[in-house]
């Protein structure tokens, strides 16, 4: 069962975690536990949500659920809707952040005619490293598969060369971020140019299968959505899009842990955190009832 939802600040939100200069240089941990990691000829090794992030093959993982996007039921299910929530939030968006954007770019090039300037942000160096490429424009993965998608959802006409064009003009610099730590942005993995201010908080923050991918209890996930909603803006938007009720995802011959997520468990998550989540508060809910649960993001 998957989930997508927008909601605004309601307050003003703290920036503890993001008070800092960004650093330039990268400064997360890779240190791994491997005490509940198990092999069977059939079951695949069982990892911890952190070691997603060091077994990740971005080219594998690309080719498997981008090529052709509208075969997985989840990401059918987010390119559809992602299009229409800009319909819910300011037309004209100033700053944009795809938090756990891993190696994809649909982010930007859904908002590419919404966002002054957009950034990306992953926990992994090598996503981080596949934006670098593709915002150089050299990247190894064709998206046009997933641009045709998006633009038939738009009622547009726009060839994907040019959509791509439109959201690289746009983009400003990819991130490294980890949600469990502090601060939540760890460094700046690569800037368009080095004139570019980076953000302390943005107007719009969109994180689509990663806060309950990168937690494995409740606690991780209240935290993952407290990192994500400090780094909003006062009157800012968030933009979730996830899977409910998984206790693990496959990918790579590999099986992830994950919190066990419910729409309570969402709603409140951004309740505590000064998050609208009511009808009229500038607050939406999109689900749609599909067994899902073992997609990856």
């Amino acid at each position: 069962m998957s989930e997508i939802t927008s909601s605004k600040v309601t307050s003003s939100s703290t920036i503890d975690s993001v008070s800092r200069k960004w650093k330039e240089k990268p400064d997360i941990s890779t240190k791994i536990s491997h005490d509940d990691a198990m092999t069977d000829d059939i079951v695949p090794e069982l990892c911890s949500a952190a070691e997603q992030a060091i077994n990740f093959n971005p080219d594998e993982y690309l080719q498997a659920f981008y090529s052709m996007p509208t075969k997985d039921v989840a990401m059918h299910t987010i390119l559809f809707f992602l299009p229409g929530i800009l319909y819910w939030i300011p037309e004209e968006i100033r700053t944009l952040l795809d938090l756990g954007a891993g190696p994809t770019v649909y982010v930007p090039i859904t908002f590419r005619k919404h966002a002054k300037h957009i950034y990306s942000a992953d926990c992994a160096e090598n996503s981080c490293n596949m934006l670098k490429n593709w915002a150089k424009n050299k990247s190894s993965f064709e998206w046009t598969e997933v641009c045709k998608w998006i633009a038939s959802i738009e009622g547009s006409n726009e060839l994907p060369v040019v959509m791509e064009q439109s959201a690289r003009s746009r983009f400003k610099a990819v991130l490294r971020a980890d949600l469990h730590a502090e601060p939540t942005i760890k460094c700046v993995h690569y800037k368009c140019s080095d004139s570019d201010d980076i953000p302390q908080q943005f107007h719009v923050v969109v994180s689509i299968f990663c806060l309950e991918y990168s937690s494995e209890n409740l606690e991780g996930y209240r935290h993952a959505v407290r990192s994500a909603v400090n780094l909003i803006e006062p009157n800012g938007f968030l933009i979730q899009g996830g899977v409910l009720q998984a206790n693990d995802y496959y990918f790579g011959n590999k099986r992830y842990r994950c919190h066990h997520l419910t729409k309570e468990q969402v709603i409140e998550s951004l309740k505590e955190n000064n998050m609208a989540v009511e009808k009229g508060e500038n607050f939406k809910w999109f689900e749609l009832d599909d067994p899902i649960s073992n997609r990856i993001r």
